[in-house]
């Protein structure tokens, strides 16, 4: 018997058994209807601290998929504190709240302004997300990502890529607003997605996209959008179990081969259903000061002076890149590379509580590069003559880096 439909265009993808082609319902809709359908889907939710708040908090069963598939996700996609990264169709925001909370810079991206709401209301009504360098933009032309070329190191489809229109043009996009060395990191279902009853059911009540993943024509596309690289990541939604005596044998390497054969096709049909893969833009990855990695310094004593009735110390130095990634201009932003700078007296009495952070260059210094500085710094009257001024780099809420260096004023040097 033929299903009920919603809408009138229905007919165009709905075959004589209800069955919906999902490529047919994708060529019925112009792109302001998925947006009209999907602001309506969130502006009639009474309540959001009920479920869509929660996340990915909100039931058993999926939240052990979800927390698995997440963990994934972070470990291929090399997050470290300090990303920009783009999350792509983050509807009420649950993803991009918890990458904040791991210290990264999420922007939240959808087609949907009633989600992009809930999303602000959820940031602001969180105690610790408020203090958070979150935003949300809504995606307002088809094919779009409203981001600047070059200007995040990630972007993560969580179970939002199926749902698009176009993913070629999607992945040119993708690759567009991704940095040298990027990584555009998914988490969607199979190839056989659009064929399964829940998917069919969604389809058939909200006329959403529920898109199948076909990895090897993503990879087609993404080469053509300019990608290098893809990974694919294999991983379990839910712990294989074995006896206690099982369990000691195989650690041991002691099982039988078939038994380990078997254990990596359990692992293997578990993957059937999901995708979870990365894609890489070519250039150096992460290569910057917002990585404890990347950083290196030297710093050499050029001349120091000291003004006795002014109490001001001044010392030209040689500030040199030693590590691989480029140093982001000084100042207060995360990774900005400064100088940290105290005074010691002869009996231990520190000049400041907290060292103070002096400005390095007003742009990159970049690997392997050296600049003449000039630091100069009121020493208190309490140090007396005989102090010792001790100088080292620090990137901004990352590392301090590079040997310190101390210089000794003494009136009888």
């Amino acid at each position: 018997m033929n299903q009920p439909v919603r809408f009138e265009a229905a007919h165009r993808y709905t075959d004589a058994s209800g069955f919906i082609d999902v490529k047919k319902l994708i060529e019925a809709y112009p792109f302001e209807d998925h947006v009209r359908r999907a602001d309506e889907y969130f502006r009639n939710i009474d309540d959001p601290w009920l479920h869509h708040f929660r996340k990915p908090f909100h039931e058993v069963n999926d939240t052990a998929a979800t927390l698995s598939g997440f963990a994934a996700v972070l470990k291929v996609g090399k997050f470290k504190p300090g990303l920009t990264v783009a999350d792509f169709g983050c509807g009420a925001g649950w993803l991009s709240a918890a990458l904040s909370m791991m210290r990264c810079r999420p922007i939240g991206l959808d087609i949907s302004e009633g989600g992009l709401e809930m999303a602000r209301r959820f940031v602001n009504e969180h105690p610790l997300l408020r203090t958070q360098d979150i935003r949300f933009e809504a995606i307002r032309q088809e094919k779009s990502v409203p981001l600047e070329d070059a200007s995040i190191d990630r972007l993560i489809c969580f179970d939002s890529f199926h749902h698009v229109s176009d993913q070629a043009a999607y992945l040119e996009e993708f690759h567009r607003v991704l940095a040298p060395g990027g990584l555009a990191i998914f988490h969607e279902p199979g190839p056989r997605h659009s064929r399964t009853e829940q998917s069919q059911l969604e389809m058939r009540e909200f006329a959403v996209i529920e898109n199948d993943i076909f990895i090897d024509e993503i990879w087609a596309n993404a080469q053509k959008a300019g990608f290098i690289d893809i990974e694919m990541a294999i991983f379990s939604d839910f712990p294989l179990t074995m006896s206690l005596d099982g369990f000691n044998r195989g650690i041991r390497g002691l099982l039988a081969p078939w038994t380990y054969y078997k254990l990596g096709r359990q692992l293997m049909q578990q993957s059937y259903d999901k995708r979870v893969f990365v894609l890489r833009k070519a250039g150096t990855l992460d290569a910057s000061s917002r990585f404890a990695d990347q950083i290196d310094g030297r710093l050499s004593l050029v001349e120091q002076g000291f003004e006795p009735e002014k109490r001001i110390f001044t010392a030209a130095l040689e500030v040199a890149n030693t590590g691989p990634g480029s140093w982001l201009s000084s100042g207060a932003g995360f990774g900005a590379v400064n100088l940290g700078l105290n005074a010691i007296s002869a009996e231990g009495l520190k000049a400041y509580p907290d060292a103070i952070h002096l400005p390095v260059v007003s742009d990159v210094t970049h690997s392997g590069q050296a600049r003449r500085v000039t630091v100069t710094a009121e020493i208190p009257w309490q140090l007396g003559p005989d102090f010792t001024v001790e100088i080292q780099l620090v990137s901004e809420s990352v590392a301090w880096f590079g040997q310190p260096i101390q210089i000794r004023n003494s009136p009888s040097a």
